[in-house]
């Protein structure tokens, strides 16, 4: 296996996500110093329960994906002649993650790991994927359990900030996928998944991208008005900016009579657009 199929198969984009995301609730507890010695278990666990979540999806998606153009090549990596190799891996790599976290950070850490591995497989891959456009909506919650496993390794809790980092990722995902499903239409159509933009077409979409990204940018300056979230000032000043151009992107397809292209530069701009807060609310406790 390739560089490339390993990162197809392990959906690596999506691991750093996790990661990314973890770290940046682990970075905004003001008392991180004294437990640094958590990061590396953390992004191991992590990064194997991430992998491990996206072994389970492709095997459980194996008879859609080989007809969808976007996803096909999967079916020359992962098939019914050795699914239960890739199986085995994926079981043993979630059980180190449990194991990992679990006895060298802590049981809370370790619950938020598994409950991400377990909405992304059980309740969004297998349930709602195929069942409801609301899929990756309510299935996005996935994506909000590092930031709680991420403060939890430092203060074995919950807190605001942490609630506030799961939220802002949780409100990105529809914006981010819709966008993304619009330039996969006929993928989704063909698979007969019910993706948003598959069932009410890339107009009424719009719709509902612009929505949900009003709700996401009134979000992500509620630290503006609640103190006891801990992102600091340089996450508010970057929001203020990135906020302005994600609303400008998000309304271009509309200005282009809905422009496939148009929707493309919402999706790679909104990967940026976490990115750089989540980076930014890292560097809270650092000054």
């Amino acid at each position: 296996m390739n560089v490339k199929e390993f990162s197809k198969i392990f959906k690596i984009e999506i691991t750093f996500l996790v990661d990314l995301v973890a770290v940046a609730a682990f970075f905004s507890d003001p008392a991180f110093s004294s437990k640094l010695f958590y990061i590396l278990p953390l992004l191991v666990s992590g990064t194997l329960g991430s992998m491990s979540a996206a072994l389970f999806n492709n095997i459980y998606d194996m008879d859609i994906d080989s007809g969808m153009k976007r996803t096909r090549a999967r079916k020359e990596i992962l098939n019914s002649h050795n699914y239960w190799s890739y199986f085995l891996t994926g079981a043993i790599m979630l059980a180190l993650s449990g194991a990992i976290s679990f006895f060298l950070i802590n049981p809370l850490t370790s619950l938020f790991i598994i409950l991400g591995f377990a909405s992304y497989v059980f309740l969004y891959t297998m349930f709602l994927k195929r069942r409801t456009v609301w899929n990756i909506v309510i299935g996005g919650v996935a994506g909000s359990f590092p930031a709680l496993a991420g403060w939890a390794a430092i203060s074995n809790n919950v807190s605001l900030t942490s609630l506030f980092i799961a939220g802002l990722v949780f409100l990105w995902t529809p914006t981010h996928f819709w966008s993304l499903a619009i330039n996969n239409v006929e993928d989704y159509r063909t698979a007969s998944l019910p993706m948003l933009p598959a069932k009410i077409g890339v107009k009424e979409s719009f719709s509902w991208i612009f929505a949900n990204t009003i709700l996401l940018i009134v979000y992500s300056l509620l630290p503006l008005l609640i103190g006891a979230i801990h992102v600091g000032v340089y996450y508010i000043v970057l929001a203020i900016l990135m906020d302005c151009l994600l609303m400008y992107l998000v309304l271009r397809p509309k200005l282009s009579n809905f422009s496939i292209k148009e929707f493309r530069k919402v999706f790679h701009y909104s990967n940026f657009y976490l990115m750089f807060l989540l980076i930014s609310i890292s560097f809270v406790s650092l000054r």
